[in-house]
């Protein structure tokens, strides 16, 4: 019952955000704007899920731009923030310094917090030029296609998306679209604090 409840309470949410309808934070009001951006952009929409009700586990691997493999296992035990983006999408550059502002933050105060970025649709060089030029320095997934995408279970559909899972690699939230440092820090600290 209670995993029904959290998937019914997330595909809701996913369905107000990807709707059928004329608002432009819509996949369809989007398409329709015709501006060939070419990704659907989020409205920086915030959704956390209560610990009774977190039914959704990420299981993630890859290999990072550097050439190591990483699996989500590793970091069980810890909170981890993932952020997929891409170099040509210009509110995941937008969001970049605020992302790396809580990876220190959390990095220095010594919280059991860990960072991964899923790369989408650049290649090894690029993503790695705008990651060295953004100053980011935690790890990224290289794109494989999709199969690390869907591996985040439609939870990461808009450029940017940010997920937050807890200790136990469960779904705790999420920003559909661009997120800000403080966002970002409350939401980490809500789940640090369980």
């Amino acid at each position: 019952m209670r995993r029904t409840r959290a998937v019914a309470v997330l595909l809701a949410a996913g369905a107000a955000l990807a709707g059928c309808g004329s608002d432009a934070n819509t996949i369809a009001g989007q398409a329709m704007q015709g501006d060939q951006k070419g990704y659907i952009s989020g409205d920086g929409t915030v959704q956390t899920v209560p610990p009774e009700e977190r039914e959704i586990t990420i299981e993630l691997t890859g290999t990072t731009l550097e050439g190591e493999p990483w699996d989500s296992a590793d970091a069980r035990g810890s909170v981890l923030v993932i952020n997929v983006w891409g170099s040509w999408c210009g509110p995941c550059k937008a969001e970049a310094k605020d992302l790396q502002a809580v990876y220190e933050h959390f990095t220095s105060a010594g919280e059991p917090v860990e960072f991964i970025g899923v790369n989408d649709r650049d290649s090894q060089p690029t993503a790695l030029a705008f990651q060295e030029a953004e100053g980011i320095g935690y790890p990224s997934l290289v794109d494989d296609g999709g199969r690390t995408l869907v591996a985040l279970q439609g939870m990461a559909n808009a450029r940017p998306s940010t997920l937050v899972l807890d200790e136990q690699g469960r779904l705790a939230a999420r920003v559909a679209g661009q997120v800000d440092e403080s966002t970002l820090r409350g939401l980490v600290e809500d789940v640090l604090s369980e």
